[in-house]
C-alpha cells in the first residue's frame, strides 16, 4: 500500500508452509512420541492437530513469521488469566518439556514462534448444515461469550492494545482498500456503510468502555457437544483479541448470526438475551449495537476481497460465504437501525443496567 498508515504485516504476510515432518519435529518438543499428526485450515498461521501418547488431542500453532511475541504472549496470558477466573472450557496453554509456553524453531532460513494449546473436543457450527434449537443455541452462544467478557474484565497486558485490523477502531483505513472491490455495484454498498460509521458511530464508540475482548465468535470458533446439540462444549481461536469497546464483541457474534439467518433481528435478540443476562449492557451500548453489526459485515466483505487479491493461493478458504454476506450487507443498508436498537432494548428481561 502506498499509504504508510495501513501497515498490518501479519495479514500481508503469507501464513507458513510447513510439512507434515516440520511438525512432527516441532511436536517431539512437546512430547515424546506425538501421534496422528494433521494439518488444519487457517488463514494467517499454520495450524496442526497432534496427539500425544495418551491420546489426549493437541493444536501446535506455528504463527506468521511477521506476528509479534508481545502478541502471542497476551493471547496465552488471557487463556491463563480466564483458566483461574471462569470455569469456561477452553484451550489450556501447554509448556514445552523444558518449560516454555512460546519457542522459535527456524525452517527454511525463517524464524517462526510456535505455542501449543489443548485441543477442543467437539463439532464446530460452522460445519453443521442444518440447525436445530436456534434460539437455545444462540442463548447459550451469548452466555458463554458473556462468561468470556465477564472473565476478562479486569485483564491487562502490555500488548493488549496491538494495532488489528479487524479491530473496528480501525476502520477508517478500510476507505484504502475500497478500491480492490472490483464489481461497482458492491463497492458503492461498502462506501455507504463506512461513512455511516464514519458519520454516527465512531465517536461515540470512543466514548463506550473498554477491555480486552475475544473478537471473533465466528461459527468456525464455537465448538458444539454434537451436531445436534445446543450446548457449546467450548471456544477457540484468540487470534484476534484486542483491548476494545466491549460491545464490538456481541457485535461480532451477532454479524456471523445476522448473516446466517439474513435478519439483523432474529440474528440477534436470543444472543443479546444471554449475553446481556452474564455481562449487563448499557443503554447507550445497545444504541449502537445494530450499527456495529452492519459495520463488521462490511469490515468482513472489505478485508476479504483485499486479502483474496493479495493471497490468490488461498483465495477459496478466504472468499468462503462472501455472497451471501455482500447480499446482508445490501439488505442492511436499507434498515432503520435506531428503529431495530430499540426493539433489541424492548426484548431484553431482566431490565437493562
Amino acid at each position: 500500500m502506498e499509504n504508510n498508515s495501513f501497515i498490518f504485516p501479519v495479514l500481508e504476510n503469507p501464513a507458513p508452509s510447513l510439512s507434515l515432518k516440520d511438525a512432527k519435529n516441532i511436536a517431539h518438543k512437546w512430547f515424546n512420541n506425538p501421534q496422528d499428526i494433521k494439518s488444519l485450515v487457517s488463514e494467517r498461521d499454520q495450524n496442526f492437530y497432534v496427539k500425544n501418547s495418551n491420546n489426549e488431542g493437541f493444536i501446535l500453532k506455528i504463527a506468521n513469521s511477521k506476528e509479534v511475541l508481545g502478541t502471542l504472549d497476551f493471547q496465552n496470558k488471557a487463556l491463563k488469566h480466564l483458566a483461574n477466573t471462569t470455569t469456561l472450557p477452553l484451550p489450556k496453554v501447554q509448556s514445552d518439556l523444558s518449560g516454555n509456553e512460546i519457542i522459535t524453531v527456524n525452517i527454511k532460513n525463517q524464524e517462526f514462534f510456535v505455542r501449543m494449546v489443548s485441543f477442543i473436543e467437539g463439532t464446530p457450527l460452522g460445519d453443521i448444515g442444518s440447525l436445530k434449537n436456534i434460539e437455545d443455541l444462540y442463548t447459550n452462544m451469548g452466555i458463554f461469550l458473556g462468561g468470556l467478557g465477564k472473565g476478562l474484565r479486569n485483564f491487562k497486558h502490555p500488548s493488549s492494545k496491538h494495532k488489528l485490523l479487524w479491530d473496528m477502531s480501525h476502520t477508517h483505513l478500510l476507505y484504502e482498500l475500497l478500491p480492490y472491490i472490483k464489481n461497482k455495484h458492491n463497492k458503492k454498498m461498502a462506501e455507504k456503510a463506512l461513512l455511516y460509521f464514519t458519520e454516527h458511530v465512531e465517536q461515540p464508540l470512543s466514548q463506550q468502555r473498554t477491555q480486552v475482548i475475544h473478537n471473533d465468535m465466528n461459527p468456525d470458533n464455537v465448538i458444539l457437544m454434537s451436531s445436534e446439540s445446543s450446548e457449546l462444549a467450548g471456544m477457540i481461536d484468540f487470534g484476534d483479541m484486542v483491548e476494545a469497546p466491549l460491545i464490538n464483541d456481541i457485535a461480532v457474534a451477532a454479524s456471523y448470526q445476522t448473516v446466517a439467518m439474513n435478519d439483523i433481528y432474529k440474528g440477534t435478540v436470543s444472543l443479546l438475551s444471554g449475553y446481556n443476562r452474564v455481562c449487563p449492557l448499557n443503554t447507550e451500548e445497545l444504541d449502537l449495537l445494530p450499527a456495529l453489526i452492519m459495520n463488521r459485515i462490511v469490515m468482513s466483505v472489505i478485508i476479504c476481497e483485499w486479502r483474496a487479491i493479495d493471497h490468490p493461493e488461498n483465495q477459496e478458504y478466504i472468499l468462503g460465504g462472501i455472497t451471501k454476506t455482500w447480499k446482508t450487507l445490501e439488505t442492511l443498508i436499507e434498515e432503520d437501525l435506531e428503529g431495530i436498537a430499540t426493539q433489541l432494548k424492548n426484548s431484553l428481561t431482566p431490565v437493562i443496567e
